[in-house]
């Protein structure tokens, strides 16, 4: 009876507390969507309009330390806008952006392929830092792209950045490299959208399972944002603020897909339209019934891993909506949910915590993930059914998931690298003078090396006289020791004989 009593009064609190506002999706009070290099404005595949750089939000040198052009190539699905132009940085490079205060999504555009007929991007390190965050720290699109899990040939780095009044967004190349960027997009969000938590408001602390707290000064890195058991959700299709949700497909973990494309999501003051879009809510991944024996999901998880950067603090976002039918009360669909091998809440009542059925929650987690001996690591999010309340469905569930990470103490959200750059390998320009150079240092060579192979042939010739001289010296000679003298020739040659013969030893002949 108390149960049911109290249950009455969570959804009459719930019904109540769904404002005007709740339904709504956010309108944001900042857009910027700048196609850099670009000759004019362009809409994307979406319908975004994406506009020139306008020249006040650029540096007085923009034209002597940068250079606009167009991609030689589009490969197999590259969008036309905003990836078919670029803007190539000699030198540091710093854009000045006037917004209102208060956070900011933004977001950096790359692809790496060739632009014009002397720069190769696929090259080119360099950092990027915004007010006083290092985002990218020698940092390689190409390289990237490469490794990244999602089979695509350009990138796109979501920040959330906390901004008074300017975004001052500097790319500065490494040595001996250059720095590029296709498109800056920067978009506002509701007041501490991701700092105050969830739900409830809290963010709990992983491990230690205490209320945690993000202060004002901090940045975020979007890492992973999924929607569980879904499609690709578009930045159209999201709440306002232009976010992507990834299927997550490629996590390669198992479960069954629950779809309910025609659910009525009762949005509230707790959980507003914008938090996530409907097509995010209206697919979830659940356990499902193990050979027709649900029982059997007790002795088992429903597991995710999500690649990270080791040695940083993230927080894991993790969006819930009922999508069984059969579910109308409390006790019914309870789990527990774990990050990292250790508990984040061991009782997962989604109808109880929500006020009833149809309300989407969602909550947060604050995660520390440490570097053990290498830089990349992995958070486990385990979602298990409880047994111990007697529940009638032993399964589990989820609709969406978000993993930022968190700047620390100096600022940073770059990471260490893996990859270095050669300064010796990197073409910087290859322009006319390069060429005219090449050209002389070729005919230097040759002229060098037909003056050597004169010397040399002239040497071996006068060997060759030489020897030949000697030998007929010799010819000579043996013929004179062979001749036969007359006595008469002999007589006059020794005058008579007056000369000894031989002198030496012990005496003379």
């Amino acid at each position: 009876m108390i149960c049911y009593v109290l249950l009455v009064f969570s959804i009459l609190v719930s019904l109540m507390g769904r404002g005007e506002g709740a339904t709504a999706a956010y309108e944001p009070t900042d857009v910027f969507l700048f196609n850099c290099g670009a000759a004019s404005d362009n809409v994307d595949e979406n319908g975004r309009n994406w506009t020139v750089e306008n020249l006040k939000f650029m540096p007085s040198n923009s034209v002597k330390d940068s250079i606009s052009l167009d991609a030689l190539y589009q490969e197999s699905g590259v969008p036309q806008v905003p990836y078919m132009n670029a803007r190539i940085f000699r030198s540091n490079f710093t854009y000045s952006f006037s917004v209102s205060p208060g956070w900011k999504f933004l977001r950096l555009y790359f692809y790496p392929t060739r632009y014009g007929s002397e720069f190769y991007s696929v090259n080119y390190f360099f950092s990027v830092t915004v007010n006083n965050f290092t985002l990218l720290r020698n940092f390689s699109a190409h390289f990237t792209v490469n490794a990244s899990i999602q089979e695509s040939k350009y990138l796109i780095k979501e920040y959330i950045i906390p901004v008074n009044q300017m975004l001052n967004l500097t790319f500065t190349p490494s040595l001996n490299s250059l720095a590029f960027v296709n498109g800056i997009e920067i978009v506002s969000m509701p007041d501490r959208f991701y700092s105050k938590g969830g739900f409830e408001n809290m963010i709990t602390n992983v491990g230690s399972m205490v209320e945690s707290e993000i202060d004002n000064s901090t940045a975020f890195e979007t890492v992973h944002r999924r929607n569980i058991g879904g499609r690709l959700v578009s930045d159209v299709r999201d709440s306002g603020m232009f976010r992507r949700w990834f299927p997550d497909d490629e996590d390669e973990i198992e479960g069954v897909v629950v779809s309910f494309p025609n659910a009525k999501i009762n949005y509230t003051d707790k959980t507003p339209a914008y938090v996530a879009p409907e097509d995010v809510y209206a697919t979830s991944r659940s356990m499902g019934n193990l050979n027709n024996d649900p029982r059997l999901n007790l002795q088992r998880n429903m597991t995710w891993y999500f690649t990270v950067d080791a040695g940083y603090t993230y927080l894991v976002r993790l969006h819930f909506y009922e999508t069984m039918l059969e579910v109308n009360g409390t006790n019914q669909r309870i789990f527990s949910i774990y990050l990292g091998n250790q508990m984040a809440k061991q009782v997962m009542d989604l109808f109880w915590l929500s006020g009833g059925t149809r309300n989407p929650m969602f909550l947060d987690f604050r995660v520390d993930v440490g570097f053990a001996n290498r830089t990349k690591s992995n958070i486990q999010l385990d979602l298990h059914p409880l047994a111990l309340t007697g529940a009638w469905f032993n399964d589990v569930l989820l609709n969406g998931l978000e993993i930022l990470k968190l700047s620390n103490t100096d600022g940073n959200l770059a990471g260490s690298p893996d990859l270095t750059p050669n300064p010796v390998t990197q073409p910087i320009k290859k322009g006319k003078k390069s060429h005219v150079l090449v050209i002389i240092l070729i005919l230097v060579g040759s002229t060098i090396g037909l003056a050597s192979f004169i010397v040399v042939l002239m040497l071996s010739m006068r060997q060759m006289k030489r020897k030949k001289k000697m030998k007929e010296n010799s010819v000579v000679m043996f013929k004179v020791l062979l001749k036969q003298y007359s006595y008469a020739e002999l007589k006059k040659i020794t005058k008579s004989f007056s000369h000894i013969v031989g002198k030496g030893g012990l005496i003379d002949t």
